[in-house]
């Protein structure tokens, strides 16, 4: 399995094919609160023809070492020093939710290495639901995961497998981990930066995402200099897992039209 060591951890990366082919556009796919990189098997599979595909566990998440992080600037670091590792000069960041954040702040102040960046169910401020950072924190004081209300993550329409499916993805982060999550999220606020950001940008997302909805993803387009906007129907949350033939038509037809890095 591949890792690579950053600041005294070791980070583990998921890739279909070789990370070191110049085949596309570099893709390096961050995902959010208490996942890992196996959320994007399925996604990554299906554009590996035509791109390279590369998804990271953040620290302390999935197989990387550490315990995780309360602020998205040091997941950051460790996305951008990944896609160094691996020798890209040049590539496109891809985050769902926390991750989009920590995408975000990669084009902030890594702005030269990025084609592009893709933004997932996310948004330009994270503010998370006291009670849900309450209900989180006494969950992990228990040593368990926190009991999830799939109304706020996933369509009404949605099959439980998935729900299932991903709740089996994501069972073996440490619930501390989970709970700095939802803090590296609540502090998140790139609200006034924006306009900053001047990478050609996806923003994608659930038409019934309750929980990054799409009026944070209008924001994104309305305000970053150079935004698409695509919005999934029977879609919440977890768009990508809930509708992937559409998702994958969405984000292949953006990474086919940016410029080679």
């Amino acid at each position: 399995m591949p890792f690579v060591e950053i600041d005294g951890l070791l980070i583990h990366y998921q890739t279909v094919g070789d990370p070191a082919r110049t085949k596309g556009q570099r893709v390096l796919y961050v995902h959010g609160t208490g996942c890992n990189t196996r959320v994007w098997e399925g996604h990554m599979a299906v554009i590996a023809d035509a791109h390279t595909p590369v998804a990271i566990d953040l620290p302390g998440h999935g197989q990387s070492q550490g315990r995780g992080f309360r602020g998205v600037a040091d997941y950051a670091h460790f996305a951008v020093e990944l896609a160094r590792r691996l020798g890209w000069e040049r590539f496109v960041m891809a985050g769902h939710s926390m991750g989009g954040g920590i995408a975000l702040t990669a084009a902030l102040y890594d702005a030269t290495l990025l084609n592009g960046l893709v933004l997932i169910d996310t948004g330009a401020r994270l503010r998370v639901n006291p009670a849900l950072l309450q209900v989180t924190r006494e969950a992990a004081e228990r040593g368990r995961k926190p009991v999830k209300d799939r109304s706020w993550g996933y369509a009404d329409s949605t099959p439980q497998a998935i729900v299932d499916e991903v709740d089996a993805l994501t069972e073996g982060t440490n619930p501390w981990v989970t709970y700095a999550d939802w803090i590296a999220d609540d502090a998140f606020d790139a609200m006034t930066r924006l306009r900053e950001i001047r990478i050609p940008a996806l923003a994608v997302c659930g038409e019934e995402d309750r929980l990054t909805p799409v009026k944070y993803h209008e924001h994104l387009r309305a305000t970053l200099p150079d935004c698409q906007l695509a919005v999934i129907k029977k879609a919440g949350h977890w768009s990508y897992r809930e509708q992937p033939a559409e998702f994958n038509r969405v984000v292949r037809a953006f990474l086919d039209g940016l410029p080679a890095g």
